[in-house]
Order: C-alpha cells, then sequence, then structure tokens
C-alpha cells in the first residue's frame, strides 16, 4: 500500500470517526441558536459522505494498481 493509500484510509477512518461523535452530540446535547440537531446530523452525514468518496477512490487506486 503506498503513501497514498495510506493517506486516504486514515482520512476514512477519521471522518467516520468524526461523524460518529457528531451522532453522539446530536442524541445527548441540547441545541443551541448555532448547533440545533439537525445541523449536528448534517454535519455527520456530510461527514460519512466524505469518507464515502475517500474509500471510492482508494478502491479505485487499488483496482488499478492491478
Amino acid at each position: 500500500m503506498g503513501k497514498r493509500e495510506k493517506r486516504l484510509k486514515k482520512q476514512e477512518e477519521s471522518l467516520l470517526k468524526r461523524a460518529e461523535e457528531h451522532r453522539i452530540k446530536a442524541e445527548t446535547e441540547k441545541g443551541r441558536l448555532d448547533t440545533t440537531r439537525d445541523y449536528w446530523l448534517a454535519e455527520a452525514e456530510e461527514y460519512e459522505q466524505q469518507a464515502k468518496e475517500r474509500r471510492e477512490l482508494r478502491l479505485r487506486k487499488e483496482k488499478e494498481k492491478r
């Protein structure tokens, strides 16, 4: 696995971790003016989408190597 694949894998893992943290915040924290429950859920979905893009890119690069 090359440097780029390692970096993409690490980014994917950290984005998924951050999305999980945001989902927990959506369940536990009371909303404020700028950080409502919907805000936390939207942020989590955005991070999950970015992680999905990283995964697809990493898998595409692995297929090109073969």
